[in-house]
């Protein structure tokens, strides 16, 4: 047995401590002499018997009798006390206590303890009737409360066994009786629980067998399938002869719509509090509007805690900056209880400066009355901070746009003119509203204005444009109808997934008569450079080459007077036979160079094939001659021009090509010469072609633009380099060349 002792008195609990040992000496005796003890002790299971003083140091024995009741219902407690009197006693046996003895006659406490633990004994073993009275106060009790209640016994085996619900219970979960099923078998009836929630009712159910009361929540299933919570209380009753739990009373509460309720508020709670903007909820006028509530968001914008906020304006954040068109506009709003927007300059704690936009906006009970205003803020600092840069960076630019010396214009992906600036409306001739909206076409003589559909089109259609991002030459068409070079580069971009185009217009009319008159001058240059070398090579030829062929008449004279027998002379004039022949041959070369007179006496072709076969015979490349027609024709100077060209290139094959093998094409037309020349070696890449520094392939540009022709290289590394001249074989207006 387990006795518990409440005394706040040393001695006289010494002395019922001697006279319970004397008549139970097997029994365990627990002592409580203060409060604290009194707490920590009553939570152990297993007592039979309680004893206690009446008048205690923290309360009185009625009180606490009544704490002990409400957590062991079924304990017997006996007062042991001089400080009471009748009336006490009388109050003792009437609320439930087992006896009352007084101190005086303490030898008769343990036939007292006795007797009210076979009473409690004897209460038990009724129980088992008990089925039928919690049967006839079932109506009564069902009538009085919505709760589930229910009475559990705790089977030998440990099994809880419903014996009694109430009414509202039994409709719940179905009565089981009238499946035919037994009474018997309706009490092992079990709620389905949630599967999720099976360890809760595990766990619950193993503190009840201990004695101890629990309240805890879950779900059950009803009717298979429909999901409920449950809150339920349940108070367990002890066995008092081998202290194990027997029965467990209860009463269950359906919380589905509650929690249903705190699973929303606090979906919504997280939600806000989650929210990437700054939410506060404030009162109404009457209380200055002042802020009930302010989530994270909020709190990490504006550098305050909750508690400083609470009480306070939402103008706690304009730091005396409050002559501000917005807030005048949100009071406003306020007066006339609507919502309103704003973006205003507000202060953090720390006294930065941060833009804030903010909605309220009213919110209205059920009854449609007006209880608080809810803001939603948003820092957009640096959204105003872009913003003013870019207003900032938009003046730079229209500024330019407005002011630069170059036509600009934009068209659309139909080639719709959107938009020019005054420079483009200068040079066109045209003011800005006599173009917008018409094609850009308008702009170009023919035949570009005919083609410019069809090449926009093919651009969308295969996203290939070889005009973009580069610059050339073409010619516009002013509102005169004049026609004037100009310099065009074309640029892409996109806007919601629409092409537009930006054509940046130089004119380049000064440009083009300065180059004009230069290639005229260097025509004239090339072409007094060219009489030059044909009287330099005639002077030689004359001059030196009668000099030299002189001294060779006067040598062999010499040579016939000269005794046989003087060997020395002989082989002296040898020698000087021999540096006049070189002399001879150096003179003779030097005239080819200035003016080969193979061009003059045969003709180009013939002049090619005897350069190509020198070139092969000097550098040991071998090379190929195809001509498709012999009878080349050519006026004045432009035959020279084809020679120098293929001059310059077979001269830079041998310097810097390393090539092996090259090919020469001659192909004529009725009026047209093309010449192309290939070799197989290293090849160059763009920049070397463009290389400053590059006066032979200047030159050869040079040569036949003077005569209305042109040079086209190609070149890749590793795959050799080819040289294409076309050239009329006589002038035409379009040559280009002068007198």
């Amino acid at each position: 047995m387990k006795f518990l002792i409440i005394d706040n008195d040393g001695a006289e609990r010494s002395l019922t401590l001697e006279t319970l040992r004397s008549a139970f000496s097997e029994a365990n005796i627990v002592e409580a002499s203060s409060r604290e003890a009194f707490d920590e002790k009553i939570t152990e299971a297993g007592f039979d018997l309680a004893i206690t003083e009446y008048r205690l140091d923290w309360t009185d024995g009625l009180t606490l009798f009544k704490d002990i009741q409400s957590r062991y219902a079924c304990l017997p407690v006996i007062m042991l006390t001089d400080s009471g009197n009748e009336d006490i006693a009388a109050t003792a046996i009437k609320i439930g206590m087992a006896d009352y003895v007084v101190k005086r006659n303490r030898h008769s406490l343990p036939d007292a303890i006795k007797q009210s633990l076979f009473k409690t004994k004897k209460e038990y073993c009724k129980n088992d009737n008990k089925f039928q009275l919690h049967e006839r106060r079932d109506p009564f009790i069902s009538r009085f409360t919505r709760d589930f209640a229910y009475f559990i016994r705790i089977s030998p085996e440990g099994k809880p066994v419903f014996e009694w619900v109430t009414e509202p219970l039994k409709r719940l979960i179905g009565d089981a009786t009238c499946h035919g099923e037994s009474k018997q078998q309706a009490r092992d009836w079990v709620l389905p629980i949630h599967p999720d929630d099976i360890p809760i009712i595990k766990d619950r159910f193993n503190k009840l067998l201990t004695g101890r009361e629990d309240t805890s929540e879950y779900r059950g299933i009803i009717n298979g399938s429909e999901v409920r919570y449950f809150s339920d209380h349940s108070l367990p009753v002890r066995d008092l002869i081998n202290d194990k739990v027997t029965q467990i009373y209860g009463v269950m509460q359906d919380i589905t719509a509650r929690r249903k309720v705190e699973e929303k508020l606090y979906l919504m709670q997280h939600a806000i509090d989650s929210s990437s903007n700054g939410i506060v909820i404030t009162d109404l006028a009457d209380a200055d509007y002042a802020i009930i509530y302010a989530n994270k968001a909020f709190l990490r914008m504006t550098g305050y805690s909750l508690q400083e906020l609470l009480g306070h304006n939402c103008r706690i954040m304009q730091n005396n900056d409050s002559d501000q068109e917005d807030i005048h506009e949100l009071r406003a709003a306020l007066q006339s209880k609507r919502d309103a927007h704003a973006i205003l300059r507000n202060y953090r704690k720390d006294g930065s400066l941060f833009w804030n936009e903010i909605y309220i906006s009213p919110i209205q009970d059920q009854q449609g009355r007006i209880t608080h205003y809810v803001g939603v803020l948003n820092d957009v600092t640096h959204r105003v901070e872009m913003e003013d840069a870019l207003g900032k960076s938009e003046a730079r630019i229209r500024s330019v746009f407005n002011n630069v010396s170059d036509g600009i214009i934009i068209i659309d992906e139909h080639g719709i003119i959107e938009k020019l600036n005054p420079s483009a409306e200068k040079l066109f001739g045209y003011a800005a509203e006599e173009l917008i909206d018409h094609n850009i076409s308008k702009l170009m003589p023919e035949p570009d204005r005919s083609r410019h559909d069809s090449y926009l089109n093919d651009y969308l259609g295969s996203g290939k444009a070889k005009i973009l991002d580069t610059r050339r030459e073409v010619n516009g068409l002013r509102k005169d109808g004049s026609i004037f070079p100009m310099e065009l580069g074309v640029s892409r971009f996109y806007v919601d997934q629409h092409h537009f185009f930006i054509g940046t217009v130089h004119d380049i009319t000064e440009r083009k008569k300065a180059e004009a008159a230069l290639r005229d001058l260097s025509g004239h240059l090339e072409a007094a450079r060219e009489d030059e070398r044909t009287r330099i090579a005639r002077e030689i030829h004359d001059e030196l080459g009668s000099l030299l062929t002189a001294h060779k008449m006067d040598l062999s004279w010499l040579k016939k007077q000269i005794p046989a027998d003087l060997a020395l002379c002989h082989e002296k004039i040898a020698v000087m036979n021999l540096h006049l022949n070189d002399g001879i041959g150096s003179v003779r070369k030097i005239i080819a160079d200035l003016r080969p007179s193979i061009l003059d006496h045969l003709g180009l072709l013939a002049a090619i094939d005897w350069k190509l076969d020198e070139f092969r015979r000097q550098n040991g490349i071998q090379c190929a001659l195809t001509v498709q027609e012999n009878d080349v024709v050519m006026d004045e100077g432009r035959d020279i021009a084809v020679f120098r060209i293929m001059q310059e290139a077979l001269t830079n094959i041998a310097q810097h090509s390393g090539a092996s093998h090259v090919t020469l094409d001659v192909e004529t037309g009725a009026n047209t010469l093309m010449m192309k020349i290939t070799d197989n070696g290293r090849g160059m890449t763009k920049a070397q072609m463009h290389k400053t520094g590059k006066y032979g392939i200047l030159g050869m540009h040079e040569r036949a633009r003077h005569f209305g022709g042109q040079v086209i290289i190609a070149s890749n590394p590793g795959k050799g380099t080819s040289l294409v001249l076309n050239m009329h074989l006589k002038s035409s207006e379009s040559d280009g060349c002068h007198d």
